[in-house]
């Protein structure tokens, strides 16, 4: 209040003394001049001191940045095709598999039996067709009776393949490479047609995915190459091979895959992941987020130095960040952004500045 007492005189005072010598000329043109001196001098001395940089904008890479997880290639609960007593299971749970290799077998019970029984039909059946075609050579035997018995053969032929079929039925097979991820029976349990014996996960490549919003979908391709950074802390990038055409109708968002290669499947299924996917180059500003301040509306923005030293206050959007600092855009070309006592200073405020080299 003493402050503010002591200016109000002070002012008072130089209004008095301007106004005498304007009105009896009492002062000399040189003693004006340097009144006129005293009082600029005055108001910058009043005014704010800050520290202010000239930025120049660059070009920027602008990503879309969403949150999203891992998940699995594929997965797949590999089951009985044939009923069965589980016989053996060559696998461990987390153990890698290959395509074709059996994981579990069933006991063969009468399979083998009615094979061979199909086996001694298909070549009886033979026999009597080689017969027929001798016979039907001498004109012991007509055509037609010559077909039936072909037609036979052919039938026992088929029994045979399906013999054949319902005994390799019992080995339950990996359908692709993976882990062999979860076991679902124990030596000894009855497994019906459709009955799972475990699943067979595939991890390579590993899929990323995320929601995309309505406003954003519109950027995203496939074949982009994105970036993500997982929750474990690694940094992947893969292509972006799925974009899709219709929206979740409960969230109005779009589903999008990414695919990383993880032949060592180092990365597990499940982990959040950070995905930045480039969408467009723009002209921006790199600054240090500490320049960054907020207005009366809760607005972030930046304060920077204009026409005749005024302190402005212009609305950015963030667009990123690098090292430690920060992408935004919304300023001109050059601005000589305030970096120290920003805080101090409002909207429209005259300030005296330091200004530091210029960043590029």
């Amino acid at each position: 209040m003493k402050d503010m007492n002591k200016t109000v005189k002070t002012s008072l005072i130089t209004l008095s003394v301007l106004i005498i010598w304007m009105l009896t000329g009492l002062f000399s043109n040189q003693d004006k001049t340097s009144i006129v001196e005293s009082i600029n001098t005055d108001q910058k001395i009043n005014s704010t001191l800050v520290s202010a940089k000239v930025f120049k904008s660059q070009p920027k890479i602008s990503f879309v940045v969403l949150r999203g997880r891992t998940e699995a290639n594929r997965n797949v609960f590999i089951a009985a095709e044939t009923n069965g007593v589980v016989e053996k299971i060559f696998f461990g749970k987390g153990d890698e598999v290959k395509q074709g290799k059996i994981i579990c077998k069933l006991s063969v019970d009468a399979r083998k039996a009615r094979l061979d029984e199909a086996n001694a039909l298909m070549k009886q059946k033979e026999l009597e067709w080689q017969a027929s075609k001798t016979l039907v050579e001498k004109g012991y035997r007509s055509q037609t009776q010559l077909a039936a018995s072909l037609a036979s053969y052919d039938a026992s032929k088929a029994l045979v393949k399906q013999m054949e079929q319902e005994l390799d039925n019992i080995n339950i097979r990996a359908p692709f490479d993976g882990i062999f991820n979860e076991k679902l029976a124990e030596i000894g349990d009855f497994l019906s047609v459709g009955k799972p014996c475990g699943k067979v996960v595939d991890y390579n490549p590993i899929k990323i995915t995320a929601q995309v919003s309505e406003k954003e979908i519109v950027n995203i391709k496939t074949n982009l190459l994105g970036k993500a950074k997982l929750s474990t802390g690694e940094n992947v990038e893969g292509n972006i091979t799925y974009v899709s055409n219709t929206a979740d109708p409960a969230t109005r968002t779009f589903r999008i895959e990414m695919e990383v290669d993880n032949a060592d499947n180092i990365y597990k299924d499940g982990l959040t992941a950070e995905i930045l996917i480039p969408v467009k180059e723009i002209n921006g500003h790199l600054i240090p987020p500490s320049s960054l301040t907020l207005n009366e509306k809760g607005e972030i923005g930046v304060r920077h130095i204009v026409d005749n030293d005024i302190a402005k206050f212009s609305k950015i959007e963030i667009l990123g960040d690098e090292k430690e600092f920060v992408w935004i855009t919304g300023l001109p070309d050059q601005a000589k952004i305030i970096t120290v006592g920003h805080e101090f200073v409002s909207n429209g405020d005259t300030v005296n500045y330091i200004i530091e080299d210029i960043v590029k």
